[in-house]
C-alpha cells in the first residue's frame, strides 16, 4: 500500500501545481469547469490517503484491534508504517479537518450574510428598484460608489450602484450588465465557493482557488465580448478598474475583480480555444488521483480482511453468544 499512498499524493500535489497554469492555457469556461472538480477531488484524495495511513497505524494498537476483531500483530508485519510517518499522516489529517471545517463555517457564514441582504435588497426592490437583462434580476442601489455584483443563493440577483451606471456610457453599461448577466446564468460565485472549500481541506490548492476566480472573471469578460467589440469590453473593465480606484475603494465589483491588466490582455488576443496538449495533463493528472485513491482503498481492504483471518486475530464474541 506504501507505493500508492505515495503516488497518491504525489499525484494530488502534482494536481495542485498545475491549476494556475492550466486556467492560464484553457478557455475560462473549460478552465473553471474541469479545477473546480479536479480541486474537490485531490482535496478529498488527500483526507483520504491521510486518514488511512493514520487508522492503518492505529489499527496496530491492541486496543483498536479489539474493535475490529483483527490481529495488530498481522497487520504490523502486512504494512510497517513507520511511527515518524503515521505520526505525519496524524498531523497533516487534523489540519486538513480543521481547515476545512474553519472554511466550512467562513463560507456559511457568507452566505448567511448574503441571505440577509437578500431579503433587505429584496424589500428595496419592493419599491420599483428591479430591473431585468437578458432574464436576469438587476438590483439597482442609488449609491455614488462604484460596485456592480453577483449574489449566490437560489435567489441570486445582479446588484449595481447608480454610481458605477452613471460613469458609464450606453456601451459600457451594456458590457458591465453583460459581465454580470455571465456570474449570474452560469452561478459563478458556487464555482469560486466549491474552488475556496477545496483550497480550505488542502492549502496546496489555495493558488488554484485564486486562478479559479481569475477564471471566472475572465469567463464573463469573454460573455461580454460576444454582445460587444474585444476592446470596448477591454476598456470598459479599464475604466471601472480606474473608477474604483479614484474612489479610494477597492475594486470590489465584479467587473473589476481579478487582475486587471491580465484580463485586459487577455481581451486584446483572439478568443481563447480548447486545445488536447492543455487538456491531457490535465485529465491524467485527475485520473492518477482515481486510480491512486481506488487503489489504496483496496489495499487497504485487503490488509484488513488478512490480518482479520490471522491465527491470533482477536476474536470478539457477542454476550448472547456466549
Amino acid at each position: 500500500m506504501d507505493a500508492a499512498v505515495i503516488g497518491t499524493l504525489l499525484a494530488c500535489v502534482a494536481l495542485a501545481a498545475a491549476g494556475p497554469p492550466l486556467a492560464d492555457r484553457l478557455p475560462p469556461a473549460s478552465a473553471v469547469r474541469l479545477l473546480v472538480p479536479a480541486a474537490l477531488l485531490g482535496a478529498v484524495a488527500t483526507v483520504f490517503v491521510l486518514a488511512t495511513v493514520t487508522f492503518t497505524w492505529l489499527g496496530q494498537l491492541g486496543v483498536v484491534a479489539r474493535l475490529g476483531a483483527w490481529s495488530p500483530r498481522a497487520l504490523r508485519l502486512l504494512d510497517p508504517i513507520p511511527v515518524p510517518a503515521a505520526v505525519t499522516a496524524g498531523a497533516l489529517l487534523v489540519l486538513a479537518c480543521l481547515w476545512g471545517a474553519i472554511s466550512g463555517v467562513r463560507i456559511a457564514r457568507a452566505l448567511v450574510a448574503v441571505r440577509r441582504a437578500d431579503r433587505d435588497l429584496t424589500l428595496y426592490a419592493s419599491h420599483d428598484a428591479t430591473q431585468t437583462y437578458g432574464g436576469s434580476p438587476v438590483v439597482v442601489v442609488d449609491s455614488e460608489t462604484i460596485e456592480a455584483f453577483t449574489t449566490p443563493g437560489p435567489h441570486a440577483r445582479i446588484v449595481v450602484t447608480t454610481g458605477i451606471l452613471q460613469a458609464l456610457d450606453a456601451e459600457g453599461r451594456q458590457v458591465l450588465l453583460a459581465h454580470e448577466q455571465s456570474h449570474h446564468r452560469h452561478r459563478h460565485p458556487w464555482w469560486n465557493l466549491a474552488a475556496d472549500l477545496a483550497a480550505g481541506l488542502n492549502p496546496l490548492l489555495r493558488p488554484t482557488a485564486v486562478a479559479v476566480r481569475q477564471a471566472t472573471e475572465r469567463w464573463a469578460d469573454e460573455d461580454a465580448a460576444l454582445t460587444c467589440e474585444r476592446r470596448c469590453v477591454a476598456a470598459t473593465i479599464a475604466q471601472v478598474a480606474l473608477l474604483s480606484m479614484e474612489s479610494r475603494r477597492p475594486a470590489a465589483a465584479a467587473a473589476a475583480g481579478g487582475l486587471v491588466p491580465a484580463r485586459v490582455q487577455a481581451l486584446l488576443r483572439p478568443p481563447p480555444r480548447l486545445r488536447v496538449r492543455h487538456l491531457a495533463p490535465a485529465l491524467t493528472l485527475v485520473l492518477a488521483v482515481v486510480v491512486g485513491s481506488l487503489t489504496v482503498w483496496h489495499d487497504g481492504e485487503c490488509l484488513f480482511e488478512q490480518a482479520a483471518q490471522a491465527p491470533d486475530a482477536v476474536r470478539v464474541v457477542s454476550p448472547a453468544a456466549r
